[in-house]
Parts: C-alpha cells; sequence; structure tokens
C-alpha cells in the first residue's frame, strides 16, 4: 500500500509544480513547445512513480496455473477453515493445524489425517472435534 501511496504523493506534486510552471509560461510563439516539454515531463514523472508501484507490490507469491493442484489445494484450505473454526468455538488455543489428503480416483480428495499443534489436552480437543473427526486419523501435537 505504500507504493500506491508513493505514486499517488508524486503524481500530485508533478501535476502541481507542473500547473504553476504552466501559468508562468510565456504566450505566443514559445507556448507551444513550452506545452509539449511540460508534457513530456509530466510523463517521464507519471513513468518513474510507476517505477514506485511495482517497487511497492512486490511479492514473492508463485501463481500456480495447474487447475487440478489449484482445487485441490482450495478444499484442503477449506478443510482447515472448517477444522479450525469447530475449535476455536470449543475454546481451545491451537497454533497450527495441518490437513493431510489422499486423491480418490474420480478427481475428489480424502482427508486422511489432521494435525493439531496445541497446548491443550488430548481429550478436550477429541471432545470438540467430535463427529468431524471419527473417520480420520488425528494426530495432536503438546506444545
Amino acid at each position: 500500500m505504500s507504493g500506491f501511496t508513493s505514486f499517488l504523493t508524486a503524481l500530485c506534486a508533478a501535476c502541481v509544480f507542473l500547473g504553476a510552471v504552466q501559468l508562468v509560461c510565456p504566450d505566443g510563439s514559445m507556448s507551444k513547445p513550452v506545452k509539449y516539454i511540460l508534457g513530456l515531463v509530466f510523463l517521464v514523472t507519471v513513468i518513474s512513480a510507476a517505477g514506485l508501484i511495482s517497487d511497492g507490490f512486490r511479492s514473492d507469491n508463485s501463481f500456480n496455473t495447474d487447475i487440478e493442484n489449484s482445487d485441490e489445494q482450495r478444499k484442503s484450505a477449506a478443510a482447515i477453515y472448517v477444522y479450525a473454526n469447530v475449535v476455536k468455538s470449543a475454546e481451545i488455543n491451537f497454533s497450527e493445524i495441518t490437513v493431510c489428503t489422499d486423491k480418490t480416483e474420480d478427481g475428489g480428495i480424502v482427508i486422511s489425517k489432521l494435525i493439531i499443534y496445541s497446548d491443550c489436552a488430548e481429550e478436550r480437543i477429541r471432545g470438540a472435534l467430535g463427529a468431524a473427526a471419527e473417520n480420520i486419523e488425528v494426530e495432536i501435537v503438546n506444545e
């Protein structure tokens, strides 16, 4: 976000400065060349300010174009979200939840193992999960 605000700041400063210079600009035969130069200065300012945006929005995220893999990741993330909400609603402190999945023949996923990193008692966590964890292996890592 700081890159975007830097861009807007540079753009506004350039507009104010170039507007003031254009007001002082002489009329007559020198008017067109001065306006042309001011337009070039404005263009260079916008292009250089756009460089601030690219510096401010650097991301180390790699975008996966494999639809099958991203669909599996989306389903895993949804499972993690559901289990995290179940554990949070039982007021159990945890630092991480990991879901191990297997891919089925029809393209779906099956949750095979659930790993919960928590400082709470194992019985309390299993009680909170209840029927949501009957058919899968649940591993609880105490921190």
